[in-house]
């Protein structure tokens, strides 16, 4: 067996590196523990994935989405949170690691589309999985062309997963990041985003919103103060799902991690109380050598503070230093 951290020679027992000192599996989430119905009774077999009692129909447990973190290494975690407004998480996250390449990915399930968190659980997999291939081949080249290759398949997968003609069909945003050493590729469709928080305070928005008010502000229909007033500011533009169509289509950029700093995937369950990046900054300021993992749970506690009428869903990685600085974007 191989580290997929370091590729040094591991027997296939260990479940540790003895190299670099990695979990060589990465935990998974564990699911709810197994209860009886607190309504009436029933065994934990006739209570539904989604925590209601097939018996009488009331709500037995929260489902383990509820509430998700996960630790691939002390520099890269997700933590995934219910919120207090919905009834049901419909977020999803993916996470990988292979050597000095991390793979980011978060989905925000379309909530007027049925079962939208089957859409962003199907694409958080599916784009994980593809660009985490990427990373295993050792492929530098042609990033952006992975990446929408990526997504283009997640949401070719999403649709022929779908029942023909139907109705609002299950639907989500995506944002992800492919980072190479000191290179980020990132791509989006939708209104979840990608942000640079530099150890120094400063911090910046690496993706643009696909929404209604993006998109008529550019066109110079409206103004930004009239839009951001409409009740359609924040419709999304471009999504994944069987109905998306053309709408479907991502965006790409280029980044070049310029120092020490975080790397932070987000819904919009948390930067819509934070929408301006300095905002971040502040909530990150202090942070030093904290855990990313605290800081990551102090950014769902502070949407949550703030009445958490979305889910919230944020993925951190730190960057301690610049690796490889000679390298090039591919």
């Amino acid at each position: 067996m191989e580290c997929p951290y370091c590729t040094a020679s591991l027997p296939d027992e260990d479940a540790f590196c003895e190299e670099c000192g990695k979990p060589v599996h990465p935990p998974v989430a564990q699911p709810a523990p197994a209860a009886s119905c607190p309504s009436c009774g029933a065994p934990p077999d006739e209570i539904a994935e989604d925590g209601y009692c097939d018996r009488c129909g009331h709500l037995a447990r929260r489902p383990a989405s509820d509430h998700v973190e996960l630790v691939l290494s002390p520099d890269f975690v997700g933590v995934s949170d219910r919120g207090l407004k919905h009834q049901r998480n419909e977020d999803r996250f993916g996470m990988r690691q292979a050597g000095v390449g991390y793979v980011l990915v978060v989905c925000d399930g379309v909530s007027s589309s049925t079962q939208s968190e089957l859409a962003s659980s199907a694409v958080a997999e599916h784009v994980s999985q593809a660009l985490e291939s990427v990373l295993l081949r050792h492929s530098a080249s042609s990033p952006e062309r992975n990446m929408r290759v990526a997504i283009q398949e997640a949401q070719d997968a999403l649709a022929a997963a779908t029942a023909a003609g139907q109705s609002d069909p299950p639907s989500t945003t995506v944002v992800a990041a492919l980072v190479n050493g000191v290179d980020v590729t990132i791509g989006w469709a939708g209104d979840s985003r990608a942000y640079w928080i530099a150890a120094g305070g400063e911090a910046q928005q690496l993706t643009a919103d696909h929404s209604w008010m993006n998109e008529a502000v550019a066109a110079g229909v409206v103004s930004l103060e009239e839009a951001s007033h409409s009740p359609n500011a924040h419709g999304i533009t471009r999504w994944l799902g069987a109905d998306a169509g053309d709408n479907a289509r991502a965006d790409v950029v280029h980044f070049r991690i310029p120092g020490p700093g975080y790397l932070l995937l987000c819904t919009d369950g948390l930067w819509n109380y934070a929408e301006d990046p300095a905002e971040l900054c502040r909530l990150l300021e202090g942070a030093g050598s904290d855990p990313p993992l605290d800081i990551t749970r102090r950014l769902i506690d502070f949407a949550n503070a703030q009445g958490g009428h979305d889910n919230i869903t944020a993925v951190l990685l730190r960057a301690c230093e610049p690796a490889n600085p000679g390298s090039e974007n591919g």
